[in-house]
């Protein structure tokens, strides 16, 4: 009886390990180049209590599967030094400045993880700034 109890611990451990994604992403925004079939999107992403939301930012084609979007921008809030931005996510600015140009300005206080200056023939230009408040 004393040696069931091990696997029994074991199963039941595995029993969270199903085909369930281990973390969650939302879109918050989505830029389209006027010049061209790319988008950027805007997105958080929460992988449960244990981690911060981060903010992510892909670039994609229209003629392509969002699944090849490549991700140019990753960010979270440094254990809360900035202000919240929609959903969780930190504030960020994302906007094609001209064709095949894409701007990226966020919290200067964020923690950055990634930022990819070319992606899917764009370029990206990256600017750490105070939020943008509306009055």
């Amino acid at each position: 009886m004393k040696m069931a109890r091990p696997w029994c611990f074991a199963i039941l451990s595995l029993a969270g390990c199903g085909a369930e994604p281990l973390c969650s992403s939302d879109v918050t925004h989505v830029a389209r180049d006027i010049g061209s079939d790319r988008y950027a999107v805007t997105a958080t992403r929460n992988c449960g209590a244990t981690t911060d939301y981060a903010t992510i930012v892909r670039i994609g084609r229209a003629s392509e599967p969002q699944s090849a979007a490549s991700e140019v921008f990753v960010a979270d809030s440094n254990h809360g030094a900035t202000a919240e931005g929609s959903g969780g996510a930190i504030w960020v600015k994302v906007v094609w400045t001209a064709p095949g140009q894409l701007s990226v300005a966020y919290d200067s206080r964020a923690r950055v993880f990634k930022h990819v200056f070319d992606a899917k023939g764009a370029s990206v230009r990256y600017k750490a700034s105070d939020p943008y408040l509306r009055l």
